[in-house]
């Protein structure tokens, strides 16, 4: 496997209009959920017409599709980003789980988000697209870091198979607290990651 450059997602690049478009989608669902996946909501918020949508984005599923990308890769890549102030492997892993369940993520109103979107991934082919593309990024960047921790001493059962482990685990905990807060707390959720990545690498 080869190094990646981790300071740089995927994460497309869009004008002012789009931008400003985007945000105040992610704000309607964050706010109404599914009565936020509304043309006239969204417009309302960006103080912006109607037709700006189709003239930006074409529909209003390629703005959603924008959005799902936007905000998965917002949350990734700060994490990425400050995993990247040491070399060492195994601390570098342990600084973006931290991130993963810093305050900025951990936040009960992006499920409402994220809610709507898991919805549309079997009826529209471009949220899927999002959903494939940003979650492969996120498995790229673990399976790189349990790639080097390989090198050390061999993870088990395989690097791949550590990032997708430790992937569902971080959804899981993240969607679980969403649901139940008072169940465990944030660095609750990180300690059982470190568990597992402990298990896992040793």
């Amino acid at each position: 496997m080869t190094s990646i450059d981790f300071k740089s997602t995927q994460r497309p690049s869009y004008s002012m209009a789009q931008s400003k478009l985007i945000q105040a989608t992610l704000d309607s669902l964050m706010e109404e959920g599914v009565d936020g996946c509304s043309v006239r909501k969204i417009c309302e918020i960006a103080d912006m017409s109607v037709g700006l949508i189709n003239y930006h984005f074409g529909t209003l599923n390629n703005l959603l599709a924008a959005a799902y990308l936007d905000l998965a890769f917002s949350l990734m890549d700060e994490a990425i980003v400050k995993s990247q102030y040491t070399i060492l492997p195994r601390q570098r892993l342990s600084i973006f789980i931290e991130e993963t369940f810093s305050d900025s993520v951990m936040q009960r109103k992006i499920l409402r988000a994220w809610v709507v979107f898991w919805g549309m991934i079997d009826i529209s082919p471009k949220i899927k697209d999002a959903h494939d593309s940003s979650n492969k990024a996120f498995r790229v960047f673990l399976e790189q870091s349990f790639f080097e921790l390989d090198q050390l001493y061999p993870v088990k059962p395989s690097p791949r198979l550590a990032a997708i482990g430790l992937t569902a685990i971080i959804d899981g905990l993240w969607l679980e607290w969403c649901l139940s807060s008072e169940t465990f707390s944030a660095d609750e959720a990180v300690l059982l990651c470190e568990q597992w990545v402990n298990t896992a690498w040793k």
